[in-house]
């Protein structure tokens, strides 16, 4: 890579990759892959799986060149770019990785920055209980080991006297009605934990 491109101006950089210069390209890569995976990882809580995301960005970025017509800046494109490839990514993973103990969890402090998304996080909250009080009882005790009290599969199957494949097929059956109860919401659970997480 040419090194004078490395102070090259944004628009001068997208220029020359609509151009198919990947030296423009690899200019870019460098001056925004950290900022994008710190954006990435905050918000989806693991570093592997950011730098997909930060990486199909850039292969968008890569692959598109051609027709993209950026409005403002290059940074506020990526940003926003990796922040809706998260949201999608939450979506998908919303009862992995804890995001429902993050939303659950949620207490007036964290709260008490914005009456909307306060609101919102108790809607989700009541939403999240009033489906765990709907199940079976020993689903919900499962389900209550497992994520209030953060038992693992063994240490819930000893306490119950059942088979750790029970206390799975409890907790995957549990957290697919938490899911779809989280599907219907009229709050947009993956916008609201990408706020919480920031």
């Amino acid at each position: 890579m040419r090194k004078a491109l490395l102070q090259y101006a944004d628009d001068d950089l997208l220029a020359l990759i609509a151009r198919d210069e990947i030296d423009a390209f690899t200019a870019i890569y460098r001056r925004y892959w950290e900022p994008l995976l710190v954006t990435a990882a905050r918000a989806i809580r693991c570093k592997t799986e950011a730098a997909d995301i930060v990486q199909d960005v850039f292969l968008s970025l890569w692959n598109r060149r051609a027709e993209l017509d950026i409005q403002g800046s290059l940074a506020a494109y990526l940003q926003t770019s990796v922040r809706y490839k998260a949201i999608h990514y939450i979506e998908k993973n919303i009862v992995r990785h804890d995001y429902i103990s993050l939303l659950t969890d949620a207490s007036g402090d964290t709260l008490s920055e914005s009456g909307e998304i306060g609101l919102q996080v108790k809607q989700v909250q009541e939403l999240i209980r009033h489906t765990v009080s709907r199940m079976p009882s020993k689903m919900q005790t499962v389900y209550k080991l497992s994520r209030q009290e953060n038992l693992s599969h063994k240490e819930i199957a000893a306490q119950l006297g059942i088979s750790t494949e029970t206390v799975k097929k409890h907790i995957r059956h549990a957290l697919s009605l938490v899911r779809s109860a989280l599907e219907q919401s009229s709050v947009s659970v993956p916008l609201l934990i990408l706020t919480l997480l920031d």
